[in-house]
């Protein structure tokens, strides 16, 4: 498994830590090491590091799950350098934002709401195809040629073009259709 440890230690702390990490790891920042390693090599390097642990220690491990998404393994030492996923914060308030008055007054919230709502339902038109539903279901983990996530946009385009290249023009054309989808529903009922 691919592991990224990152050091919050202070004083001589540091050089206990980056005697160990330098030892199993490729450092790649002053406080940070990243390597390919078994579970039974990071049991290793966990106890080593609980070893020398004192009060100025702090190291997070962090299991590179993919490219875009990591998860915290463990932390040894004091873990208030790091808050509940391993991440080290680096600005912090005391002003109570949750009561504040901009953010009960939003005055394009309707629009933000609208703009929502329609990147949903085309995110979910790539998601229409036969061969996505086929994917659904017969549960296969077989990659798609082209990703819905193109499909919807290449649709998006489509729409666009067919009215004209306006924005005023594809949003009459989803309010049209909309309002057609809502009379359709009730004729079959």
């Amino acid at each position: 498994m691919m592991v990224t440890f990152i050091s919050q230690c202070q004083k001589k702390a540091l050089s206990r830590t980056r005697r160990v990490l330098d030892a199993f790891a490729n450092r790649i920042g002053d406080n940070t090491w990243q390597t390919v390693i078994t579970e039974d090599g990071l049991i290793a390097v966990k106890t080593l590091l609980r070893k020398t642990a004192t009060k100025n220690t702090a190291v997070a491990c962090h299991w590179q799950r993919s490219r875009s998404r990591s998860e915290l393994v463990w932390v040894v030492g004091n873990r208030r350098c790091f808050n509940a996923e391993g991440i080290v914060p680096v600005n912090s308030t005391r002003k109570n934002l949750a009561n504040s008055h901009w953010e009960n007054d939003w005055q394009y919230l309707p629009v933000i709401k609208a703009l929502i709502a329609i990147a949903a339902l085309l995110h979910d038109w790539g998601k229409a195809t036969a061969l996505f539903q086929k994917k659904l279901n017969t549960g296969t983990l077989l990659g798609d040629p082209l990703r819905h996530e193109w499909i919807s946009c290449l649709l998006l385009n489509a729409l666009v073009q067919q009215a004209g290249n306006s924005d005023e023009g594809w949003l009459q054309l989803l309010v049209g259709y909309s309002y057609w989808l809502v009379a359709n529903s009730m004729n079959r009922h």
